[in-house]
């Protein structure tokens, strides 16, 4: 499945088109869809009742203005919540700053734009796109939950599965499910695991991807990850130069919020990758 080609390079939609309309959102993702998306990356968090609904952040408070954790409300009171106030007020104009060198085009007024539940995103979009679910949040309950959801509209051959937290992709592995996943690695603050860590770790949960922070791509866990069989998909991108640079180092694919600016960089020729990268992308051919 791949969106844009540059030696094999992937491109995926960080939450939908998130620099076009509030992240996690039908707006988000339909957009995505009309700039020519295949791949999509989404969070996946637990409701109180035991829904699945598609939230990044760990408190409701900086994008939905209230106190508490979607895991604190029910499905029906998350859906009704509007963070396309959030999109307008602040959003929008953090990830369009013209100082980074994206060039999205003009955002329209997103207010009012609903969290999403994630039966409703796969009743959608289900079939439209590969689907790069985040598991959020370490509750237990949250793999089985996904997994049931994707099994009853049986996409899970179109769907990836991420997570900082190994012990949610074990209990992944532990349900039986051997669909393609990745270790998403480091967490703000915590130490960047060793390519000999993060290839044992991979091998441990038979995962198919390393998912490193761009801050913390280096050619040697490139190397390394490939030498063992995995996919490196890099996320924190930030500017043009740091897609070129993750391209140049080597990486399989990357997460960016600038979905149609980045796409458009593909096409123009605008990212290569150096010879080095070529030659082993031919080797594992």
């Amino acid at each position: 499945m791949r969106t844009a080609d540059a030696d094999g390079f992937r491109l995926i939609a960080h939450r939908g088109a998130s620099a076009c309309a509030p992240e996690n959102t039908r707006a988000a993702f339909q957009l995505a869809a009309e700039h020519g998306a295949e791949e999509i990356e989404t969070d996946a968090r637990l409701s109180r009742d035991g829904r699945v609904v598609l939230f990044h952040d760990r408190t409701l408070r900086t994008k939905l203005g209230r106190a508490g954790r979607a895991e604190d409300l029910t499905l029906a009171e998350l859906q009704a919540l509007d963070i396309g106030t959030w999109f307008d007020r602040t959003g929008a104009a953090a990830l369009n700053d013209p100082r980074a060198g994206w060039d999205e085009g003009a955002t329209d007024t997103a207010s009012p734009e609903y969290l999403l539940g994630f039966d409703d995103y796969v009743d959608a979009f289900g079939d439209r796109f590969h689907h790069n679910i985040e598991l959020k949040g370490e509750t237990p309950e949250l793999p089985r939950a996904v997994l049931a959801a994707i099994d009853r509209a049986g996409i899970r051959a179109r769907c990836t599965f991420i997570s900082f937290h190994l012990d949610q992709l074990e209990r992944l592995r532990n349900l039986g499910c051997d669909a393609t996943a990745g270790w998403l690695f480091a967490r703000a603050g915590e130490p960047q695991p060793s390519p000999a860590t993060v290839v044992r770790e991979c091998r441990r949960l038979g995962l198919q991807q390393c998912n490193p922070r761009f801050a913390t791509l280096t050619g040697e866990l490139v190397r390394a990850a490939h030498d063992a069989g995995l996919e490196v998909r890099t996320f924190g991108i930030r500017t043009p130069a740091d897609l070129r640079q993750a391209v140049h180092l080597g990486a399989d694919g990357a997460t960016v919020d600038w979905f149609r600016a980045s796409r458009r960089l593909l096409a123009d020729g605008q990212l290569s990758a150096g010879a080095g990268f070529r030659d082993r992308r031919r080797e594992r051919q």
